[in-house]
C-alpha cells in the first residue's frame, strides 16, 4: 500500500480534469481524493503501488481534450481514503483561468445530427470539452450562476448530466437542452419577432437563398452572412458595409466543400478541424464570386464554430460569407439592440438568441507554414490565457505590472508571480468604441483575478495617451521596435543576445522619427539599432498611409527616379502641390518604414494609388509572387543604411509579376546577408513578415545556410503581440531590481 499527492499546473480547471482524474483513479482501484484550489488541482491517492505509477503515466498523456500541464509535483503523503471523491474548494478562482470559447467538439456534432438523442438539432449543444466560456462569464468562480447561463434553469435531465462525475457534461456550465436551454429567435430590424426556434432557422435559410444578408448571433456576436456563391448579395454586403476592396471569410460546411474552393494541405486541414475552428488564409481556386478575395489570391476559410453553424450549413449546403457584424474599426456587436441601430441599413435581417454575451470576441486568423499556424489575431478559441512563465529560472519573479499593448490591433496582457494573463484581440485603439472596450475587459479582469499593479508598462510613442489613466502608478515605457523583438523572445524562452529584424508599418524611435525597417541586437532591456532601411519623407502623415502614391512620389523623388508608371499614380494637379510639401516639410516626417516601402513599390507596379484597408498592397504583391521567377533585386548596404534604389528602378520597367517576386526575394536575400554579418540568433518579427510568401523564402533560406531563427509561437507578428514584449521588459526589471 503507498499514498501519495500530486500538484498539478496549468489549465486544469473547468476542462473536465476533475472528473478525468475520477473516472481513472476508479478504474485502477485507487482511493483518494481531487479538489481545485488557487494554483491547481491536488490529488490524494492510495493503494497498489504498480497501480499509482499507471495512474501518473495516464494522468500525463490521456488529458481531457481541453486541459494542459505545465508542471506536476509529487510527494509522499500518509493519507489513507476509503473511497475516491471529488470535494469542493471555496479557494479554487483566485487564479482559475477564464477558458476561451471553443469550437463544437465531434461528440457534441455527433449527437447534434443523432435523431435518437434529445439534443438533436440543439443549436446550443455543448460539453465541457467544448462551447462558450469567455463570451458568457460574469464573474469566478465559473459556475453557472456567476454565467449568463444562470437564468436557465437546468430540467432535471440535464441537472442529473451536470452532477454526475462520469458524465461528460459534469460541472458544463452551459449545459442546456430544447426544454431548458436558449431559444432561437428570426427578426426584422424594428424588432418584430417573425419566428421561433426551427421556424426561425428555416426562415433564415430561405432568406439567405433568396439574396438576403442576415445578422447572426453566434457566440462571440453578430456576423453578417450571405449565400457566398451569390454574386449580387456579396456585392450588395460590400457596398452596405463600405468595404469596396477587403476580402471577405467564407465559412464551409465541412472540408470537402472547403476543398472545392481552395488548395488545402494536410497541415491546413488539421488546422481548420482543430477545436479552435480559426479562418484559415488559404490559396484560391478562383472559384468564388471575385469580389470576395478582390485580387489578393487567397481566401479566408473556416468552418462551423457552433452548432448552429452546423445546422445552418447542412441545410443550406452553400458555403456563406461570415464577417463581423461591426461598424468600421469598432468592436463586433453582441446584441439585436445595438445590431438595429448601428448596422440596420447594413443587414436586412436577424437571426438572434436569448443567450447573452457578456465579452465579444472575434474569429482568430492564421496561414499554415511549415505544419504550423501563424497567427495573424488572436481570438475566439486561443484568447484570453494564461502561461507560464518560460525562461528557465529558478527563482520567478515576484510582482504584478500591466502591459499595455499597442495603438493598433491592440491586445493587453498582465504579469503575476510567474504567470502571464493575455487577453483577446481589442481593435485599433483610435476609436471611443474600441476604448470602452479596453477598459471595460481590464477592468473584468482586475476585479475577477484582484489584480493591484505595481507598474505600468507602455509603448514610448508621445502619443500614447492610456498611461494617462495610471498616473498613481510608475510608468515604463518601451520602444514599438524593441517590443516587436522582445515579444518572439518572450515566447521562445531566449535569455540571450539576438538579432531582431523588426519589420512592419509604424512605429515611434529613438529619434522621434517613423520607424518600420530596424535592424536590432537585443539583450535583456538593451537595445542597438545596427541598420535600417534608408529614411524617406512620408508625407501627409496618416493620410499617407492610404494615399500610397505620396509614398510612391517620395520615393521617386528621393531617388531622382522618372517614369510614365509615376505620372500614371499621382495627377498632374497633384504633383506640384507635393513638390511644395516637400520643399517645405509641410506635415512630414521621415521613415524608415519597410510596410510604407510595400506600398510604395505596389502604387508603382500595380498601378495602384489609393489602398482602402490595411496590407492590401502587400497582399496584392503576394498575390503575384511566383516561385519559378528566378530574380532579386539588390538592396545594398552602406554602412548601417539600407538602400533600395534598384528595387525602384525594377518596379518602372519590370512586368508585374517578375517585379513583385524580385521585390520579395530581394528582402529575402537581404534578411540572410545581414543574418551572416552577425553571428548570433535571429528574431523575426513585425507585421511584415505576415506575407507568406517573404516567410517561407527566408526561413528556407535561413535553413539552407543554418541560420538559427526564431518566430513568434502563439502570438501574431503585427502589434497585437507588443504587449508580450512589454511584459518581457518589466520581468527584466524585476529581475534585475531596475524599476525606479
Amino acid at each position: 500500500m503507498r499514498s501519495i499527492k500530486i500538484e498539478v499546473f496549468g489549465l486544469v480547471q473547468g476542462v473536465g480534469f476533475r472528473p478525468f482524474v475520477y473516472s481513472l483513479a476508479k478504474n485502477l482501484e485507487l482511493n483518494g481524493a481531487v479538489l481545485n484550489d488557487s494554483s491547481g488541482v491536488k490529488i490524494e491517492l492510495c493503494g497498489d503501488g504498480k497501480n499509482i505509477d499507471e495512474f501518473i503515466s495516464k494522468l500525463k498523456i490521456n488529458l481531457p481534450p481541453l486541459a494542459r500541464i505545465d508542471n506536476i509535483i509529487i510527494s509522499n503523503s500518509d493519507k489513507k481514503y476509503d473511497d475516491f471523491n471529488i470535494i469542493s474548494s471555496q479557494e479554487s478562482y483566485k487564479f482559475a483561468p477564464i477558458l476561451p470559447d471553443f469550437a463544437i467538439c465531434n461528440e457534441c456534432k455527433s449527437e447534434l445530427k443523432d435523431p435518437t438523442n434529445r439534443r438533436y438539432n440543439h443549436p446550443f449543444i455543448n460539453c465541457t470539452n467544448c462551447g462558450p466560456r469567455f463570451s458568457l462569464i460574469k464573474s469566478l468562480p465559473y459556475d453557472r450562476i456567476n454565467t449568463t447561463m444562470g437564468k436557465f434553469n437546468m430540467c432535471k435531465q440535464c441537472q442529473d448530466e451536470y452532477k454526475d462525475p462520469t458524465n461528460r457534461r459534469y460541472h458544463a456550465q452551459p449545459v442546456a437542452c430544447k426544454n431548458c436551454g436558449p431559444k432561437l429567435s428570426y427578426k426584422s430590424l424594428d424588432g418584430k419577432i417573425l419566428a421561433n426556434n426551427k421556424e426561425a432557422l428555416k426562415r433564415c435559410i430561405d432568406d439567405l437563398k433568396d439574396g438576403k444578408i442576415i445578422a447572426i448571433k453566434g457566440v462571440g456576436g453578430f456576423h453578417l452572412v450571405c449565400d457566398a456563391l451569390n454574386s449580387e448579395a456579396v456585392s450588395f454586403l460590400k457596398e452596405r458595409k463600405r468595404r469596396p476592396h477587403k476580402p471577405l471569410a467564407i465559412m464551409c460546411k465541412d472540408l470537402d466543400m472547403a476543398c472545392d474552393y481552395a488548395y488545402i494541405n494536410e497541415s491546413e486541414a488539421k488546422i481548420l478541424n482543430s477545436n479552435l475552428k480559426p479562418i484559415v488564409l488559404l490559396k484560391s481556386k478562383n472559384n468564388l464570386p471575385k469580389s470576395i478575395s478582390s485580387g489578393v489570391g487567397s481566401v479566408g476559410i473556416f468552418l462551423p464554430p457552433t452548432p448552429l453553424h452546423i445546422m445552418l450549413l447542412d441545410r443550406l449546403n452553400s458555403p456563406i460569407i461570415a464577417t463581423s457584424a461591426n461598424p468600421s474599426k469598432e468592436p463586433i456587436l453582441t446584441n439585436f439592440d445595438e445590431l438595429a441601430s448601428r448596422l440596420g441599413s447594413v443587414c436586412d435581417y436577424a437571426l438572434d438568441n436569448d443567450r447573452d454575451i457578456v465579452n465579444p470576441s472575434d474569429d482568430s486568423i492564421c496561414f499554415e507554414l511549415l505544419s504550423k499556424p501563424i497567427y495573424i489575431r488572436t481570438s475566439r478559441g486561443l484568447k484570453p490565457n494564461i502561461t507560464p512563465l518560460n525562461l528557465g529560472l529558478k527563482d520567478v519573479p515576484k510582482g504584478c505590472f500591466l502591459a499595455l499593448g499597442s495603438l493598433m490591433k491592440n491586445q493587453f496582457a498582465i504579469y503575476k508571480d510567474g504567470l502571464i494573463f493575455s487577453s483577446p484581440y481589442i481593435g485599433d485603439m483610435g476609436s471611443l468604441a474600441v476604448i470602452k472596450r479596453f477598459d471595460e475587459l481590464l477592468e473584468s479582469f482586475k476585479s475577477i483575478y484582484g489584480f493591484e499593479f505595481d507598474f505600468i508598462i507602455g509603448d514610448a510613442h508621445p502619443h500614447f495617451g492610456f498611461v494617462n489613466n495610471f498616473k498613481d502608478k510608475e510608468i515604463y515605457k518601451v520602444y514599438h521596435h524593441h517590443a516587436h523583438a522582445l515579444s518572439v523572445m518572450l515566447e521562445n524562452g531566449l535569455d540571450c543576445e539576438v538579432l531582431a529584424l523588426s519589420f512592419d508599418g509604424t512605429g515611434y524611435g529613438q529619434d522621434a522619427t517613423i520607424w518600420g525597417g530596424e535592424v536590432l541586437r537585443c539583450k535583456d532591456n538593451e537595445f542597438k539599432r545596427v541598420m535600417h532601411f534608408d529614411n524617406f519623407e512620408l508625407i501627409g502623415a496618416d493620410k499617407g498611409i492610404k494615399n500610397i502614391y505620396y509614398l510612391a512620389y517620395a520615393i521617386a523623388k528621393k531617388y531622382n527616379l522618372n517614369s510614365p508608371k509615376i505620372d500614371a499614380i499621382v495627377p498632374q494637379i497633384q504633383r506640384s502641390n507635393l513638390d511644395k510639401i516637400l520643399q517645405n516639410r509641410l506635415n512630414i516626417v521621415d521613415t524608415s518604414s519597410l510596410g510604407r516601402i510595400f506600398d510604395a513599390f505596389a502604387a508603382i507596379v500595380l498601378t495602384l494609388p489609393v489602398i482602402t484597408y490595411d496590407a492590401q498592397a502587400p497582399m496584392m504583391l503576394e498575390a503575384l509572387y511566383d516561385e519559378n521567377i528566378n530574380a532579386a533585386y539588390e538592396f545594398e548596404i552602406d554602412g548601417d543604411v539600407i538602400n533600395y534604389k534598384n528595387a525602384f528602378i525594377g518596379a518602372l520597367n519590370d512586368p508585374m509579376k517578375v517585379a513583385a517576386t524580385a521585390f520579395i526575394n530581394g528582402i529575402s536575400n537581404l534578411a540572410l546577408k545581414i543574418a551572416k554579418m552577425h553571428s548570433l540568433p535571429v528574431v523575426l518579427c513585425g507585421g511584415v513578415w505576415q506575407n507568406r510568401a517573404l516567410l517561407k523564402r527566408t526561413i528556407s533560406e535561413f535553413r539552407r545556410h543554418d541560420i538559427k531563427y526564431y518566430l513568434p509561437i502563439n502570438e501574431p507578428m503585427n502589434d497585437s503581440g507588443i504587449a508580450m514584449g512589454q511584459i518581457y521588459f518589466g520581468l527584466n526589471l524585476l529581475r534585475y531590481n531596475t524599476k525606479i
